[in-house]
This record gives structure tokens, C-alpha cells and sequence, in this order.
């Protein structure tokens, strides 16, 4: 039994891969809370997808993936959604159908770009799951430096974002709204490049939904969204290695049987 739970560990892409999925549950968790609360989950898969976009077209024009060009071409295309979404405000459509918008036209634009690679298709899979098996230390490595930095951003900016996610009047809003879709961008473009759109998306929302059904305070939402996004990644990594799946669908598919419980947790509790 004990050999069964150590050997995935065993291995050091087994480790590198923990460690990535736990560099992304830090930042991912914390921004989910604010997406969850704010009521724009289409905001994470529109900007992951937009950020694909951008790695498409860098794959079309002949930039490898991992090289600095491909990272710079699919930030460009992030960033350019994250100012539209800290501006773009109707009373008539919410902003989470616009978002959604977006991440429709990406999707397809995503398709039709890249029906000028002669790998569409691998490339289609390569944005959307990832290989999260194969990561470069050296990239898990700058991913966590990017990230403690834009925590520490986050960090300051906390009482305000909160503010914003609860729904209350700011000064200066559309600053700290862009600061919080900026940062986002950068984030959500260097998971992509690490894990792919999927398990970005999972890491961001599932956690965050989970904790909002078991706790009431802030506090004990972040730590049950960490928990969550921990325990996902430790219980997929090893179930995809055992039973041979590829990592990503599983970790998701993980996080969302954790979801199942959360939610049948929260309904026990309120009987």
C-alpha cells in the first residue's frame, strides 16, 4: 500500500509537475475567489483563450513554443482583453455575456488561425491541455518568481479588489479594475503556456466554488480553496499516473468530484 502511494514521487517529472500545479493553485485560488465573487467566470476561459490565440498565431508565423516570442505574442493578445474587460460596461448586456463573447470569437478565431499550421490539431490540444508532465523546471521555477511578485501586488491591492468584488463604490475603480485584469492576463498567459486553457480554467473556478459552499468568511474560503487545489492536484497526478490518463483532464475532473462533495457537504450541513 505504501509503495502504491510513493511511487508516482519516485520520479522527478512526477515532483516538477506537483510543484507546477501547486505554483498555479497558490495565485490560481486567490483570483478565483474574486472572479467567483465578482460573477464573471467566463473571464478566466476568455482570457486563457484569447492568450491561445496569441501562441496560435506565433505558432503560424513560425515562433517555437516555449521561446520568448510566442510568450510575448499570446501576453500581447491577454493584455488587450484585460483592458477591453475594465472598460467595457452596458446596462442593457452584463459584462459576463460580453466576456463570453469574447471567448466565443477567441475560440473560433483560435481554429481558423491555426488551420494554416500544418499540426492544427496537436496544436489545438498542446493550447487546451497542456503537458503538464513534460514542464521545464526552469520554467515551473520562473512561473513561481512571476507569481510571488504579483502576490505581494495583490497583497496591497487586497482591501480595494475586495471592496470592488463585493460590489462597493471605489475611487478610482477602473484603475484598480485594470490592475486586477492586467495582472490576470499575465498570469493566466504563463499558466497557459505551462498547463493549457483547461486546467487553468479548473484551478481558477472549481476550488473558489467549492470554498464559497463550505465557508462564509474570507479567510476561510481562501484556505478551503487552497486546500482544494492541493488536495486536486495530489489526487490527479497520482490517479493519472497509475491508471495511465493524461494529467490535466484528470486533475479537473478531480477538483470537480471535490466540488460534488463540497456541495453535498454544504447541503447536509443546512438540512
Amino acid at each position: 500500500m505504501m509503495s502504491w502511494l510513493s511511487d508516482p514521487w519516485a520520479y522527478p517529472f512526477m515532483l516538477w509537475a506537483l510543484l507546477c500545479c501547486l505554483v498555479l493553485a497558490g495565485i490560481h485560488a486567490y483570483l478565483g475567489f474574486h472572479v467567483v465573487r465578482r460573477g464573471i467566470l467566463f473571464v478566466d476561459l476568455a482570457m486563457a483563450q484569447m492568450a491561445a490565440l496569441g501562441a496560435a498565431f506565433a505558432v503560424v508565423l513560425g515562433l517555437e513554443h516555449g521561446t520568448f516570442g510566442e510568450y510575448a505574442m499570446s501576453l500581447g493578445f491577454a493584455l488587450a482583453a484585460a483592458g477591453l474587460f475594465s472598460v467595457l460596461r452596458s446596462r442593457r448586456v452584463s459584462q459576463e455575456a460580453i466576456i463570453a463573447m469574447f471567448y466565443a470569437m477567441a475560440t473560433a478565431a483560435t481554429f481558423v488561425v491555426l488551420e494554416h499550421s500544418p499540426h492544427g490539431m496537436e496544436e489545438v490540444k498542446h493550447l487546451f491541455v497542456g503537458q503538464v508532465l513534460t514542464v521545464a523546471p526552469s520554467h515551473v521555477l520562473r512561473t513561481a518568481l512571476l507569481y510571488a511578485a504579483i502576490g505581494v501586488l495583490h497583497f496591497k491591492m487586497h482591501p480595494k479588489t475586495l471592496a470592488i468584488s463585493e460590489g462597493l463604490e471605489v475611487p478610482r475603480r477602473r484603475l484598480y479594475d485594470l490592475l486586477f485584469y492586467a495582472s490576470f492576463a499575465l498570469v493566466v498567459t504563463s499558466s497557459v503556456s505551462l498547463v493549457g486553457v483547461l486546467l487553468v480554467f479548473s484551478f481558477l473556478v472549481l476550488p473558489a466554488v467549492a470554498a464559497m459552499l463550505l465557508a462564509t468568511q474570507d479567510a476561510a474560503r481562501l484556505a478551503w480553496g487552497w486546500t482544494f487545489a492541493v488536495l486536486g492536484s495530489l489526487v490527479g497526478l497520482h490517479a493519472a499516473f497509475h491508471f495511465d490518463l493524461p494529467a490535466a483532464p484528470v486533475i479537473a475532473l478531480t477538483l470537480g468530484v471535490f466540488l460534488v462533495f463540497a456541495s453535498l457537504a454544504s447541503r447536509a450541513r443546512s438540512v
